[in-house]
């Protein structure tokens, strides 16, 4: 469910009997916890990696040894959500045993089990319950150490494109994490490379090799038979001494149940099952996280197959392989892979601000445009004009075949 600043009394409440729904469910907190693959980070380090402030006035996190420590060293904020003042986050050595034996928290060590990357995932912060993994990582992670993760069991603001705002239902995963680049250029297809990272993970489980996941330009995942989303991407970036520090957010449906949407482990069951889903109208919101039941919907069950750790640490060993090619040679040697996983290759749409003219997309230019040749409404080429849209200007309609300026 989307919240916007037009939203009407009912949505309002319905979000804000989601929020009150979600808060009842954990202990009002304001301090996080950070794991390592390997042994734990000392706090020198920890502080120099991710808690340095490069100019004044900069916001970073504080980092504390014990749990203890991090309570005395109260600010006075109430709030259950964290977001405010004081992003608290504690070192430690493994999950408690309480919340190991919760299915509904991500498990720390089987994430770490399939971890294989080198450059990313190895330091994970993690909270049952938090504002926006994006919106925290941005304010309190400015210019750290490339790799780091933030994952969160539940958001109450999840960020989106444009200002969209999301509740995101439990079973989703949940993540913002961090990456360099010293070409400014390469940034517009990030989002790409992250999405094809995600559809590549998803394919690389043998239950799932033959899903139907696809890309929607610029940053959603979708399932390709019912056309529902699944997942979303959120790229933002800082610039600083040279490089461009930028955090990567991602939302993607995994054992969250199908009102409205659909899942991972659903897309599974409906296959394993031989049922079809039955379509429902498709939002063009974009988000990095998925739209949410109401407050009232009772959630069917779904064997869970692949699970949210198993798929972020195959992700992050995907995405290094992806990143590092990106990185060394550009998007060029990544093209033909996005677009084999992506639902647009030639298709037939129209562009609002052009008279609805048609045109036939036809790939991605070199500045991270969508690429598109006039056509008529059979896709025949009327005539060698191009046109190219921004990825962060312009909406796509998959459901009526439009491209629009995004407001």
């Amino acid at each position: 469910m989307a919240k916007s600043t037009t939203s009407n009394n009912a949505i309002t409440g319905g979000i804000s009997s989601a929020l009150n729904s979600l808060k009842q469910n954990y202990v009002s907190s304001n301090i996080v916890s950070l794991y390592s693959k390997t042994s734990p980070l000392e706090l020198k380090d920890a502080k120099e990696f991710y808690g340095k402030s490069y100019y004044p006035g900069q916001t970073v996190a504080s980092f504390y040894q014990t749990k203890y420590e991090a309570e005395q060293d109260d600010n006075g904020n109430g709030s259950d959500i964290v977001i405010d003042e004081k992003f608290k986050i504690v070192l430690q050595t493994q999950q408690s045993q309480q919340e190991i034996e919760d299915a509904n928290v991500f498990n720390i060590n089987q994430y770490f089990e399939g971890l294989k990357s080198i450059l990313f995932g190895h330091q994970i912060i993690h909270s049952k319950l938090l504002s926006s993994t994006q919106s925290l990582s941005l304010k309190f992670l400015s210019n750290t150490k490339q790799g780091i993760v933030m994952v969160s069991d539940q958001q109450t603001e999840g960020k989106g494109r444009a200002g969209n705002q999301w509740v995101s239902p439990m079973g989703c995963l949940l993540y913002s994490f961090k990456c360099k680049q010293t070409d400014g250029t390469k940034l517009p297809f990030l989002q790409y490379v992250a999405g094809l990272a995600m559809v590549e993970t998803i394919h690389s489980f043998p239950i799932a090799s033959d899903l139907n996941v696809r890309l929607k330009w610029p940053n959603d995942i979708y399932d390709g038979d019912s056309n529902l989303k699944i997942g979303g991407i959120l790229c933002q970036s800082n610039y600083f001494d040279n490089q461009f520090d930028i955090t990567i957010g991602i939302g993607i449906n995994v054992t969250n149940s199908s009102n409205p949407t659909i899942s991972i482990n659903e897309m599974i069951f409906k296959k394993q099952n031989k049922t079809t889903p039955t379509p429902t109208p498709t939002s063009t919101s974009t988000s990095t996280s998925p739209s949410t039941p109401t407050p009232t919907s009772t959630p069917t069950p779904t064997p869970v197959y692949i699970s949210r750790e198993s798929l972020l640490s195959r992700f992050f060993n995907v995405f290094e392989e992806i990143y590092l090619t990106f990185t060394k040679d550009g998007f060029s040697k990544l093209e033909k892979r996005y677009t084999d996983a992506w639902l647009h290759s030639d298709s037939v749409v129209q562009i609002k601000e052009k008279n609805n003219q048609y045109v036939k997309i036809i790939g991605i230019a070199e500045n991270a445009f969508l690429k598109s040749i006039e056509c008529d409404s059979n896709g025949n080429q009327t005539s060698n004009i191009i046109h190219e849209l921004h990825p962060d200007g312009t909406s796509f309609d998959i459901e009526n075949l439009i491209l629009k300026e995004k407001k």
